[in-house]
């Protein structure tokens, strides 16, 4: 997508200064809703950047929703191993099996399939070109999985400050190892 057309796509909001419009992504095979964040104080309007980050978005293919599913799996894990859902483990059970087996998990294709793309949000005034897949997961915790130049990085919690994926695109990986010793 070029500049002139999703300038003519976005509606923007002069309550939230934000540019909103839907797309058909043909990784998902579906439409989905995209969010442009201009950088900050900024004009409300698409830039060469969001234009080039929606093309990345849209240039997904199979290798990325594999990487999305072991992100989301990986979520999935952690969630279950720092937080208690309420799942009683049988004998012999970890509190990480319980959990698995209570929420019918049984690998990265379920924690995919469990999850719900909310909408993709494109972030301009980075030296990174970033999208946000907002995925609510099977632990009913919002994700960004993070875009950079076309490259699917890592996950971290919604609201996430992506100049820290500029300088190290695992920090966040690398900060839940650390919380999982």
């Amino acid at each position: 997508m070029q500049l002139p057309e999703l300038a003519a796509l976005a509606e923007w909001s002069d309550g939230d200064g934000l540019g909103r419009f839907e797309r058909f992504v043909p990784m998902l095979g579906e439409r989905v809703g995209f969010v442009l964040f201009p950088a900050h104080g900024a004009a409300m309007e698409a830039t060469e950047t969001m234009a080039h980050t929606l093309r990345d978005v849209l240039a997904l293919g199979p290798a990325d929703l594999a990487a999305i599913e072991a992100l989301l799996w990986e979520e999935c894990n952690f969630s279950f191993r720092v937080a208690d859902y309420g799942a009683e483990a049988r004998p012999g059970e970890s509190a990480l099996d319980a959990h698995l087996r209570e929420f019918a998990m049984t690998g990265p294709a379920d924690a995919l399939a469990r999850a719900r793309l909310g909408e993709i949000h494109i972030d301009d005034g980075h030296a990174a070109r970033f999208a946000r897949l907002q995925y609510h997961t099977v632990a009913e915790n919002l994700v960004s999985v993070i875009v950079k130049d076309g490259r699917i990085v890592d996950y971290d919690d919604d609201g996430t400050h992506l100049p820290w994926f500029e300088h190290d695109e695992r920090c966040a990986h690398r900060r839940r190892r650390k919380v999982l010793g």
